[in-house]
């Protein structure tokens, strides 16, 4: 089954593509393709993919559940899948496994990207977003395009945390 959704998942991608550039800039950080990329970052977008895939699959069930519980209340399944969103605004992606592979990742990302000379490092969304569009990953872009914000930080020093 599709992955079940309200978005459009263009403007969830340009939304979260264009975010993390309106609060802190990387001018040394590049947006290329994965065949450009360091080996470092070729082999952690695969372990990510990896991790993500499992964790769309845990997710992707959990939401339906989540959808089919409103129906049981007596909600039609279009009334079902907008009160699950309105508890849940991000749907499938809301779930804690999601979440904490994209927090994970782009920690590890960012702890990769201080170890490479500045043109040779990317931003963390490239990797998590990116490059999944470019690599044809329609359903985990179409998970991922839900999150209204991506789930990391600052911290006092402006790193991401």
């Amino acid at each position: 089954m599709a992955l079940i959704t309200l978005y459009r998942t263009d403007d969830g991608v340009d939304r979260l593509l264009r975010q993390p550039g309106e609060v802190k800039v990387d001018a040394a950080a590049r947006v290329i393709n994965l065949s450009e990329a360091d080996p470092q970052y070729s082999s952690l977008f695969g372990a990510y993919r990896a991790d993500l895939k499992t964790a769309c699959a845990i997710a992707e069930l959990w939401w339906e559940d989540t959808i089919a519980a409103q129906q049981k209340l007596g909600m039609s399944l279009e009334d079902a899948i907008e009160e699950s969103f309105d508890k849940r605004l991000a749907g499938a992606a809301s779930h804690p496994k999601v979440v904490w592979i994209v927090r994970s990742y782009w920690l590890a990302c960012e702890a990769n990207s201080a170890k490479l000379l500045d043109g040779d490092r990317i931003s963390p969304e490239v990797l998590l977003l990116k490059w999944l569009v470019d690599t044809g990953e329609t359903e985990l872009v179409r998970l991922i395009a839900c999150m209204p914000y991506w789930p990391i930080g600052l911290d006092e020093n402006g790193n991401w945390c």
